[in-house]
């Protein structure tokens, strides 16, 4: 993994490698300033967007941009994008905390994880043929040697909460595996072992 995260980290300055022994994620929501929840637009799509309002009780015109009172869409995969207020995520609430935690997109979900698969033959991140990547995963995750596609688990640099205790690896391998799901298969269920 640090050899092929090596060939690909010029290709990915924002964010480094997450290994067993790195820092652990913990919420520092009194001393974060929010980076993500202000930086960033966050798209989602249908089935994102009902279990938002599944879980807030919101309409969509509360919780997304919205022209004329009417949703904008965009032509994408996931053409809805959450609403901002005063240059941040609209959800997010005056604690610095998500608002509608539960319900909130699978881009808020996975962040500040994400996992790429990096080709060893090609030198190249790969990011299709999820039969592949799913194999590969599941072969890092039962102890086993990946073969070409290496699975990376990478961690945003800005964000301030990786300060707890060292990862061990039994929880970075559950991390790997719901950041995984998240990303990737999001509407199916995995069987990791058996």
């Amino acid at each position: 993994m640090r050899a092929g995260w090596q060939k690909l980290r010029p290709r990915f300055t924002a964010y480094e490698l997450h290994l067993p022994g790195s820092p652990a994620f913990v919420s520092l929501a009194e001393a974060c300033p929010s980076h993500c929840c202000k930086k960033y637009t966050v798209s989602l799509d249908e089935r994102e967007l009902a279990r938002l309002t599944r879980f807030s009780g919101l309409e969509p015109v509360d919780v997304l941009e919205c022209e004329d009172g009417q949703p904008i869409t965009l032509p994408l995969a996931q053409p809805y994008v959450l609403a901002r207020r005063d240059g941040r995520c609209a959800l997010l609430g005056d604690d610095l905390r998500c608002s509608q935690y539960h319900g909130r997109p699978e881009a808020c979900r996975l962040y500040p994880h994400f996992i790429i698969f990096f080709d060893e033959e090609t030198e190249r991140p790969v990011y299709s043929g999820v039969e592949a990547l799913t194999a590969s995963m599941r072969t890092v995750l039962d102890g086993g040697e990946p073969g070409s596609l290496i699975p990376l688990l990478l961690r945003h640099l800005e964000c301030p909460g990786f300060t707890g205790d060292p990862i061990s690896e039994e929880a970075w391998e559950a991390l790997a595996r719901e950041t995984f799901q998240l990303q990737y298969l999001p509407m199916q269920e995995v069987k990791w072992h058996g």
